[in-house]
């Protein structure tokens, strides 16, 4: 079964001032820590946005209990993957990066728990795990606290190198880690990267150049693996 120690997986990024909200997760590899994230959480179309608020939390946590921190975004810091939805941002060494808070029993994946696009398995349980802020009704849960969407794998893109869960996705789980169960254990195989639309067109019977389409989430996700990160941190450590 999940169990808090994956949901402390997921970081809550806040970027200039809630301008961008979405999702992540830290990673540590080599004594150095990373997140990784949708692209489009931290870029405005091609200009990379700066200051990020960061956190992370157990739902056991108090306040004072959480990960908190902030990073000023910069080239150097921030690894891109040509026209790919996913980003690798550093964190030890940024001079930039500053902890208000540690946080107790936060836990952060490495290398180890994650799992590449040939270990993901159609059919299979997950999980996505991220802060769905667009449900704006704050009182019913905590906007800084992750939330669950349980899902399937239901289909891989093999000519696109992605993947689809059936589990809806909201605004602000961008970038967020999906968990694929494997027997008792549980494993980072990707992060969220948009809602699949579902369009409907309405054309006026009596001016049938007059169209509307209406869009709306169809309960399908795009998800991309993470490949291409296990292969950046795997070289620049060789």
């Amino acid at each position: 079964m999940i169990t808090l120690e994956n949901l402390s997986f997921s970081t809550f990024l806040s970027v200039e001032s809630g301008k961008s909200i979405g999702s992540g997760f830290r990673l540590i590899h080599e004594q150095i820590e990373y997140i990784v994230t949708a692209k489009h959480v931290i870029y405005d179309e091609n200009t990379l946005l700066s200051d990020t608020w960061i956190i992370s939390r157990n739902y056991d946590s108090l306040t004072n209990q959480y990960y908190d921190a902030t990073i000023l975004l910069n080239k150097q810091n921030v690894k891109t993957f040509s026209d790919l939805d996913i980003v690798l941002i550093k964190l030890t060494g940024s001079p930039e990066y500053h902890v208000e808070n540690i946080g107790e029993n936060i836990s952060i994946p490495s290398l180890q728990n994650l799992t590449d696009y040939e270990g993901i398995t159609i059919g299979s349980t997950i999980f996505q795990v991220g802060f769905p802020y667009s449900l704006t009704s704050t009182e019913f849960y905590e906007i800084n606290s992750p939330l669950l969407r349980y899902g399937i794998v239901a289909g891989k893109n093999i000519k696109n190198k992605t993947f689809i869960i059936d589990s809806i996705a909201y605004y602000g789980v961008s970038g967020g880690p999906v968990l694929q169960k494997n027997g008792d254990e549980f494993s980072i195989i990707g992060i969220v990267s948009r809602f699949v639309p579902f369009i409907t067109e309405w054309r006026n019977k009596h001016e049938k150049s007059l169209s509307r389409q209406d869009f709306f989430n169809s309960g399908y996700a795009i998800c991309l693996p993470l490949d291409i990160i296990l292969k950046e941190l795997e070289y620049a450590n060789q």
